[in-house]
C-alpha cells in the first residue's frame, strides 16, 4: 500500500508538504504541488479517509433514511442529495425504513454509529422516542423530507401534495366528470394525507364533498391499483373516471381496465400523480401531476450543509412545487359519449 511517506520520498518534499496538499490547506510552492501531484499520479496515493476524519473529527459522510431505496421514486430523491454533497466531497450512506417505526429508528441509531457528519430523513412514522434521544445527544444536525417526523430537525422540505392533488382533481370535475373514483395511498401516510385534502378542496369548489365521490385506500404499489380497478368495474358500470393517487396505482389500474374490455380515455379518464419515469410511455400518456423528487433530496441536502457550515442557522424551509401534466388519458365526458 502507497503511503504518504511514498508521495514525499518520490516527490522530493517533506511528509507535512504533501499532507497540505492532499488536505488542502496551507501554502505550497506551485513547483512542490505539481511534483506531489506527478508523484501521487505516479504511484496511484489514495488517502486514508478514516485516518483524515480522525484528525478532523469528521467522516465527511452524510446519511440518508429515505423509505425504500428500491423504488424509482425513492431513488431519485437519494440521487438529489448525492448531486448536492459530492462537491462539497462528502459521501453517502444510504438505508430504509420501510415506513415501519423501529426499522427507522434502527436505521437512524446506524447512521450514528458509523459517525455520519449530518442525516437527511424521510420518515412516515414519528420517530421512536429512544432515538430521538440518541440523536439528542449525537449533536448531529438533521433535515426532514416531508412529514417532520423528528424533534432534532434543523430543516424541512415539503412537498406541495395538496396543491397537486387539487389540479388534479379540478381538471377531472372541469371536463364534466362527477361518477368519480380516488385511489389513495396509506392515509395514515403524510402525502396520501396532503393529496386527500387536496382532493377535498377541489370537490368543495365544485360545490360537492367526499362523500360524492368513492374513495379507497391502499398501498403505493401496482397491485392496488389492478385490484381495487378490476373490483370497481366489476361493481360499478357509472364511473367514468379515476384519479390514482400515484402513477403506480394508476399503472395498475390501466391493465385492470384493458382486461374488462374497456378503452382509456373514451370508457374511463384516469389521472395520475407523480409523473415518474414511464407515464408518458403508457398507452394512452398518462395525464399526471408532475412533482421533481430529486429537488426534494437536493434541497435538503442543501440545507444540511449549511446546518453544517453554521451552528447559527436558523430553521430552514423549502417546499417543491408540483405542476399538472396534461396527456390524452382523461377527456370531456361529452367527448367520450360522442365517441362511444
Amino acid at each position: 500500500m502507497v503511503t504518504i511517506t511514498d508521495v514525499s520520498r518520490r516527490a522530493g518534499v517533506s511528509r507535512s508538504t504533501v499532507s497540505r496538499v492532499v488536505a488542502g490547506n496551507g501554502y505550497v510552492s506551485d513547483a512542490n504541488r505539481k511534483a506531489i501531484e506527478a508523484a501521487i499520479a505516479e504511484l496511484g496515493y489514495r488517502p486514508n479517509s478514516m485516518a483524515q476524519a480522525l484528525r478532523s473529527n469528521r467522516s465527511n459522510v452524510i446519511g440518508a433514511v429515505v423509505v425504500d431505496i428500491g423504488t424509482p421514486y425513492f431513488a431519485n430523491i437519494i440521487y438529489g442529495v448525492q448531486r448536492a454533497i459530492r462537491p462539497a466531497g462528502k459521501s453517502l450512506m444510504v438505508s430504509s425504513g420501510y415506513a415501519d417505526q423501529d426499522q427507522e429508528a434502527r436505521a437512524i441509531i446506524e447512521m450514528i454509529d458509523r459517525s455520519c457528519d449530518g442525516i437527511v430523513l424521510y420518515l412516515e412514522r414519528p420517530m421512536r422516542e429512544d432515538a430521538a434521544e440518541i440523536l439528542r445527544k449525537a449533536k448531529i444536525p438533521v433535515v426532514s423530507i416531508g412529514h417532520d417526523h423528528c424533534p432534532a430537525s434543523g430543516g424541512l422540505v415539503l412537498l406541495d401534495n395538496f396543491e397537486g392533488a387539487r389540479s388534479a382533481m379540478r381538471h377531472l370535475l372541469a371536463l364534466g366528470h362527477r361518477k368519480i373514483v380516488y385511489l389513495s395511498g396509506d392515509p395514515t401516510i403524510g402525502d396520501a394525507i396532503d393529496r386527500l385534502s387536496g382532493v377535498k378542496a377541489a370537490l368543495a369548489e365544485y360545490g360537492m364533498s367526499i362523500e360524492d365521490i368513492e374513495v379507497q385506500a391502499g398501498l403505493f404499489h401496482e397491485n392496488f391499483g389492478y385490484q381495487a380497478g378490476s373490483e370497481i368495474l366489476r361493481r360499478r358500470k357509472d364511473v367514468t373516471a379515476v384519479f390514482a393517487g400515484a402513477d403506480v396505482i394508476a399503472a395498475g389500474l390501466y391493465l385492470a381496465v384493458s382486461e374488462a374490455g374497456l378503452r382509456i380515455p373514451y370508457d374511463i379518464s384516469v389521472v395520475g400523480f407523480d409523473d415518474s419515469y414511464h407515464a408518458k410511455f403508457m398507452s394512452p400518456p398518462l395525464t399526471t401531476v408532475r412533482q421533481e423528487p430529486d429537488k426534494l433530496g437536493e434541497y435538503a441536502a442543501l440545507h444540511l450543509l449549511e446546518l453544517m457550515a453554521s451552528s447559527n442557522a436558523t430553521q430552514l424551509l423549502s417546499e417543491v412545487k408540483t405542476s399538472l401534466v396534461l396527456r390524452s388519458s382523461a377527456v370531456e365526458v361529452q367527448q367520450a359519449m360522442e365517441v362511444a
